[in-house]
């Protein structure tokens, strides 16, 4: 499966390409559910969350696609998403901007960001919109 990035400055808008120019990505090899913490789930199907910060081994998810929302806990249905881009990110890089699309202050965004993937510096915000 190809992994594929989008990268953008402050002003700029992402780029994506069609699927089917993406080497190697097609619709079936996309991942088709993501989870949630159970009590991050209202969050995400009123549409006030509008990214994710996962770490490489749950950074495939490919734009363009759409997923199944499900609790971690107890992998119960919430709400389908669809995935606008995957971009890499450094921890140090984790601003404001990113809290606001987190729903999560900052200042409890990347201790929960730590507490999660303890040695990691690398990685990937995930960009959704919520599939009315």
């Amino acid at each position: 499966m190809a992994i594929v990035f989008f990268v953008r400055s402050k002003n700029a808008n992402i780029l994506r390409p069609p699927l089917s120019s993406i080497a190697g990505s097609t619709v079936d090899q996309a991942p088709n559910k993501i989870t949630f913490f159970e009590w991050l789930t209202p969050l995400v199907a009123s549409g006030k969350k509008t990214i994710t910060i996962r770490d490489e081994s749950e950074s495939h998810y490919v734009p363009g696609t759409r997923v199944d929302v499900h609790t971690l806990e107890k992998d119960e249905y919430v709400c389908q998403i669809d995935i606008v881009s995957v971009e890499k990110i450094g921890f140090d890089d984790i601003n404001e901007e990113h809290a606001a699309q987190e729903f999560i202050p900052l200042e409890e965004l990347k201790p929960l960001i730590r507490e999660i993937y303890p040695n990691d510096q690398d990685f990937y915000v995930i960009t959704y919109t919520l599939v009315a």
